[in-house]
């Protein structure tokens, strides 16, 4: 039986479904998360949700996000698109998010209308059944109220390689494989299926940056900021199915770390490929 306590699918959801104030003009509230700052992944999901609902038909194929100031979580994040072109098969629309004037984000996407072509990908490797991995939410939680700290419910449930967790410590190779997926079915409108990815695939890129260094989420001696954010989105996929993240970071140097991702369905079909660069900045200790 699924612990719903661990969860806050509905929660996050309804935040990711920004309402329509007048044309291409969207608001957002912000959820609480665990992080004192309004959350990259929610403004990702919000921002796409926005230009997809402008969007008749065309599902989106790319979203290119640079982030700019951190966000108010007590304040709305007003969303505003710009329709930069419709042709004949694509359309681009470019996103500013703001707070009270400032500008907090922006973002360009390109959509397409669905068509056939060549296919090839590179395979996602050996998998592991995912049904048969344990979660991480159970020992999230178990070691937070060990250490006094308080869990926060997600959206979907995470298996990763090799126990479990996705903010594995300790150093090891910047390379990290972890399952997802939503824990109830979700309605068969796509915007909201690629909105919730947008908001899950930040999770685990930039900590993936820190495991060579030993580093993990959270030291206090880290100062972490996502810096831009893309995704190319390949084949139609559920947030409600097992999807395999798999995540390398080729570089870190200059303050700054870089992780790649491709993601995949059970049928090892690539449905997606991610990118983030973001700050890491390792503050001296006295």
């Amino acid at each position: 039986m699924i612990d719903t306590s661990l969860y806050d699918t509905d929660t996050v959801l309804n935040v990711l479904r920004v309402e329509n104030l007048d044309k291409d003009r969207f608001v957002g509230k912000s959820h609480f998360m665990g992080s004192p700052r309004v959350f990259g992944g929610q403004v990702l999901g919000q921002s796409l949700y926005a230009a997809s609902t402008t969007v008749d038909g065309r599902p989106p194929h790319s979203m290119h996000a640079m982030f700019l100031l951190p966000g108010d979580l007590h304040l709305p994040i007003v969303y505003l698109v710009e329709r930069v072109r419709d042709g004949g098969t694509f359309s681009t629309r470019r996103v500013v998010a703001t707070q009270e004037g400032r500008r907090l984000f922006v973002m360009s996407a390109s959509f397409q209308a669905p068509e056939d072509g060549l296919s090839h990908q590179k395979s996602s490797g050996e998998n592991r059944d995912p049904d048969t991995m344990p979660s991480s939410l159970e020992s999230w939680k178990q070691r937070g109220e060990a250490q006094g700290i308080a869990y926060y419910p997600v959206p979907v449930d995470f298996r990763g390689y090799p126990d479990g967790d996705i903010f594995n410590a300790g150093v090891s190779v910047p390379h990290k494989r972890v399952w997802m997926r939503a824990p109830r079915k979700i309605d068969d409108d796509y915007r909201i299926h690629q909105a919730l990815f947008a908001y899950v695939s930040d999770y685990g890129l930039l900590s993936t940056c820190l495991q060579p260094h030993g580093y993990k989420v959270g030291d206090p001696r880290l100062q972490l900021a996502s810096l831009d954010h893309s995704i190319w989105f390949h084949r139609p996929f559920r947030m409600d199915d097992w999807l395999l993240f798999v995540m390398d970071s080729p570089n870190a140097s200059g303050g700054r770390g870089l992780t790649l991702g491709h993601v995949y369905n059970r049928l090892g079909e690539m449905v997606a490929t991610m990118a983030q660069e973001g700050m890491i900045r390792v503050r001296e200790t006295r």
